[in-house]
């Protein structure tokens, strides 16, 4: 086996993820509209600047605390300058969205959202439209993360941390997202089943990778969701790994990272990938399963079956890693 070569193909991969749209372009700063809660700017609140926004506008919100839920109805940049300290902190429980977004090709950047409780059927960032970009966001404290709603599409959703929610980035009936770089930690009660770091349900062809995912009750779930792509993500410190349920067939999982998971690494109900043809996935407890295994250029020479109702019809990961894989 060439590992030049297949280190050369995953840089390309990523290469071609940054082209399609993770490199943000410029945006004139001249002409944007300046928000600031302690006054000197054009508005003292986020909203207000929304509203009085054109299409194409960019908004940059300046370090503070915005006791707000924000509504956005038009294609804008919304930026804030440092994401730690540029907070919207939705406190009232009977606004189920903090931040909704219903128009297209929008860019949401440098948040902290908080909702004000993990029990409450509280939405950090809604997302209704497609070809938006949420990135370097910040969200914490409620039921769904981000969710992106059906009938959206062509979505990038990366490089945010997204820690002490129910669940943490979900999509329904949602398709051509990019999931990438995301930091996902619930950090809820284990005995809570339904508690998710990134669910797809009823989603096609999305992309997840590059993703750290711990302490949830299931990091991944693929539930009656097919042709997606699940590769370079680290699942590790949850009670369920990866879960494959409900019709969900057809997805390529491969080049992830299965560690420390409490009850299992992964689960597969239908028939799925576990490959892409010459590389599998790290496995922390392959050894104990098989320890007879002989290792071929960082290869294992056994299949590592995928626990369920196939994994003796071949249901199997072909090409299992001997080392984890850098993430």
């Amino acid at each position: 086996m060439n590992n030049k070569a297949l280190s050369s193909g995953f840089f390309l991969i990523l290469l071609l993820l940054a082209l399609n749209g993770c490199i943000e372009e410029n945006v004139d700063e001249s002409s944007a509209l300046y928000v600031d809660d302690d006054g000197g700017s054009d508005f003292l609140k986020i909203q207000n600047a929304i509203d009085a926004a054109s299409e194409g506008d960019k908004i940059i919100v300046r370090e503070g605390t915005y006791l707000e839920v924000l509504s956005i109805n038009k294609s804008i940049n919304l930026i804030g300058t440092d994401t730690e300290t540029t907070i919207i902190n939705n406190e009232n429980s009977s606004q189920k969205v903090t931040v909704q977004i219903d128009a297209e090709s929008c860019t949401f950047k440098g948040f902290t959202v908080i909702g004000p409780d993990v029990s409450t059927d509280i939405i950090g960032i809604y997302v209704t439209t497609s070809h938006n970009i949420l990135s370097h966001n910040i969200i914490m404290n409620t039921k769904n993360g981000i969710y992106l709603e059906e009938h959206t599409e062509n979505n990038k959703v990366y490089e945010n941390i997204v820690t002490d929610n129910k669940n943490g980035i979900s999509a329904y009936r949602s398709n051509n997202n990019n999931i990438s770089n995301n930091e996902i930690s619930i950090n809820i009660p284990s005995g809570i089943p339904l508690s998710y770091g990134i669910f797809l349900h009823g989603s096609y062809n999305n992309i997840i990778s590059g993703n750290t995912i711990s302490y949830c009750y299931t990091g991944i779930r693929i539930k009656g969701s097919d042709d997606s792509l699940v590769f370079d993500n680290q699942i590790f410190k949850n009670k369920k790994g990866l879960y494959c349920c409900c019709g969900a067939g057809n997805n390529i999982i491969y080049h992830n990272n299965f560690e420390q998971n409490e009850e299992l690494n992964a689960r597969d109900d239908v028939r799925n990938r576990w490959d892409n043809g010459s590389i599998g996935n790290y496995w922390d407890d392959y050894i104990e399963k098989y320890p007879d295994a002989v290792q071929i250029d960082g290869i294992w020479d056994i299949s590592y079956n995928i626990t369920g109702p196939y994994s003796d019809e071949g249901n199997c990961d072909r090409y299992p890693l001997v080392d984890p894989i850098d993430i």
